[in-house]
């Protein structure tokens, strides 16, 4: 029976302590979940006009390279 109150009062004291942790990791997991999915609308945009940038850049040097050739 000693053992059994033993226990059960390590028990009251040690599981209070582990469950505040997961509780506060779950918090910042949250969080972050939340700013990935606000920040990756902005991302995939600026990649888009980044993709943008290059392909114009790349049919400018086409067609002055065509504009070369014939002249």
């Amino acid at each position: 029976m000693k053992r059994s109150t033993l226990f059960f009062a390590a028990a009251v004291i040690v599981l209070p302590y582990y469950g505040c942790d997961s509780k506060s990791n779950s918090v910042e997991r949250g969080r972050e979940a939340v700013k990935g999915a606000v920040t990756q609308p902005f991302n995939a945009l600026e990649n888009a006009k980044s993709s943008l940038k290059e392909s114009e850049q790349k049919s400018k040097a086409s067609l002055e390279e065509e504009e070369k050739q014939s002249n």
